[in-house]
């Protein structure tokens, strides 16, 4: 993943994990989906960390949220 050619080590809490798996089931989406929902609440993270010193980045449940809500992932229809 970017984050490991970036030197940066990722973490997901297991309730961030729960929540983009929910998203993706409430949505009826696939491994596709799946992969969508993920890059949407990552993706301020994949661009602003590398430019930091961070070497460390874990994502919680509170972060997931709040970016997938951001995001147009979270305009999608429930079919």
């Amino acid at each position: 993943m970017i984050f490991e050619l970036e030197g940066i080590e990722l973490s997901i809490e297991e309730p961030a994990l729960d929540f983009m798996v929910e998203k993706a089931m409430e949505y009826k989406l696939g491994a596709r989906g799946l992969r969508s929902i993920c890059e949407s609440i990552l993706t301020d993270a994949m661009y602003e960390l590398p430019t930091t010193e961070v070497k460390s980045f874990t994502l919680d449940l509170e972060y997931a949220k709040r970016n997938f809500e951001k995001s147009k992932m979270s305009l999608l229809k429930v079919a």
